[in-house]
């Protein structure tokens, strides 16, 4: 990578150095890690110390990065997902960082003073007043935001001296010729270019903290998982022959890029690098859910909805680079008749990440024109619901098909609880879903639509520690998400107050 040359600049290391690996699956930075194809993690997690994240369940891939610039639980900041029922209707809006409904801890430490320099870190709002650098998505995942910055002027600057990011959604790249090859050129080039920015930003300081993230590791997985896994239903060995594994190469230039990074810290700087999320095979029945709900209730699609579904399955055939570029045609689409159809209905499905099904009650009192009574009546529907839902299999294999289902005013409490689905279908998605079967609804197969992508999320992450009072070499406590903001300000001495996470610094320093 050319972004080595920034070692040889003199740079004042900041005191707290955070790198976030989005979606970078900790069982494959543990496996290449020993086998010496990411040295530089290896050498932290022998250095410094290591250990295992714990994410929200059923919601992890929404909330996950709130959590950690909020240091707040789901059910506090109410995010879980880029759309979201606007409370007090039955409308599906886009939901982005700045309607999370508690602030970034950049504040907290702006007001103590720190000087920050805060990059890509993902789905974080623009924070003008932060005391220092702000630079959103130059080249996240899936980037909610033209790119922007704070000063204003900075995003320009970074433009003419290193270019704009390839594109801003990796299902674009997959429409191209040569799709796999010519993403695993550019998240290459992507990384090394965001190592050069990172390294110009750093020579800027000097800084308290400097917060960057990876989106890269997250674009690959989605699209490269079934060049990976052999065992995927589309693996094409000749492909793989060819091509060799995109995301060993992107692994491998992001653990390249960490050493990079740690080059401009020292001895006195407090290391935390994050793989927030895993991956592997996109397997699940979400898709089929609204159905499942439908047949449950006995009550078939009006004949308009019947006719928006079939106009939204050939909008969903034409390429995402033209349907995303009409985003009013596309919402109106997508969403027109759902606000009229969720009102007439017991429950409805609201749109969530694929690997957990969501389903909102439509409560009276609650939701406009409610049709369930809060309490005993809304208790037993829930109860034959779960149970109808368990009833769910695999129509080839047998198996069946829901893990389980979880309710949000238990997993999640908060002030914000409401803005969550009331209900999580976890899926069981260690095999392929070819559609879903029971007694009470039959057998629905239908071809999925909505997504090009062959990997999808799984919980849990990973996360490494080195710096002053931290052993080398331990294992390191379970972490939660809302448990990095806390740890990053108690690094730099401040506490954050009535926050839900825990600072992880006396925990790890009562392991010497």
């Amino acid at each position: 990578m050319t972004a080595r040359m920034g070692k040889d600049h003199m740079t004042i290391a900041p005191k707290v150095l955070f790198i976030g690996l989005d979606a970078a699956s900790p069982d494959l930075v543990l496996q290449w890690s020993e086998q010496g194809l990411m040295p530089n993690l290896s050498s932290l997690r022998q250095a410094g110390s290591w250990g295992f994240t714990r994410n929200a369940p059923a919601i992890y891939t929404g909330s996950l990065w709130p959590s950690v610039w909020t240091g707040f639980t789901p059910g506090q900041h109410g995010c879980y997902y880029n759309e979201q029922i606007r409370p007090g209707t039955y409308e599906v809006t886009t939901f982005l960082g700045n309607d999370v409904r508690k602030r970034p801890f950049f504040h907290a430490l702006t007001r103590a003073g720190k000087r920050l320099c805060i990059y890509d870190v993902p789905k974080t709002p623009l924070c003008p007043d932060v005391n220092g650098i702000h630079v959103v998505d130059w080249g996240t995942h899936d980037a909610d935001f033209l790119p922007c910055s704070s000063p204003v002027e900075l995003i320009d600057e970074i433009h003419r001296k290193y270019g704009a990011a390839p594109f801003r959604r990796c299902d674009w790249v997959m429409e191209k010729a040569d799709p796999e090859r010519t993403l695993r050129r550019q998240l290459l080039w992507r990384i090394s270019t965001k190592v050069n920015i990172a390294t110009d930003l750093l020579e800027r300081g000097p800084w308290d903290a400097f917060l960057m993230s990876f989106g890269e590791s997250h674009c690959v997985g989605h699209q490269c998982w079934h060049v990976h896994d052999r065992s995927h239903p589309k693996h094409d060995p000749e492909l793989r022959k060819l091509i060799g594994d995109p995301m060993q190469d992107v692994y491998v230039a992001l653990d390249d890029a960490v050493g990079c990074l740690l080059g401009h810290a020292d001895q006195d700087t407090t290391v935390m690098v994050l793989c927030s999320h895993g991956m592997s095979a996109h397997y699940d029945a979400t898709y089929l859910l609204d159905e499942v709900l439908r047949r449950l209730e006995r009550r078939p699609a009006p004949v308009s909805r019947r006719v928006l579904d079939r106009a939204r399955k050939l909008w969903k055939r034409l390429p995402l680079s033209i349907t995303e570029q009409v985003p009013v045609l596309a919402h109106s689409i997508n969403r027109m008749p759902d606000a009229a159809d969720r009102s007439e209905r017991l429950c409805f499905v609201v749109p969530t990440n694929a690997n957990s099904g969501g389903i909102r009650l439509n409560l009276a009192g609650r939701e406009p024109t409610g049709r369930l009574q809060p309490g005993l009546e809304a208790e037993a529907f829930v109860a034959r619901l779960v149970a109808d839902l368990h009833e769910l299999r695999e129509p080839v294999s047998g198996r069946s098909l829901v893990r389980d289902v979880l309710r949000s005013a238990e997993v999640f409490p908060g002030e914000n609880t409401d803005m969550l689905p009331d209900l999580f279908v976890q899926w069981n998605r260690g095999a392929p879903i070819t559609g879903v079967s029971s007694p009470k609804i039959g057998t629905i197969i239908e071809e999925d639509t909505q997504t090009r992508r062959t990997g999808d999320h799984r919980s849990g992450g990973l996360y490494f520690m080195r710096g002053p009072g931290i052993p080398a070499g331990s294992q390191l406590p379970l972490a939660h998400d809302e448990d990095f903001a806390p740890t990053i300000a108690a690094s730099l001495g401040v506490k954050l107050e009535h926050v839900d996470g825990r600072s992880l610094l006396p925990l790890v320093t009562a392991r010497r």
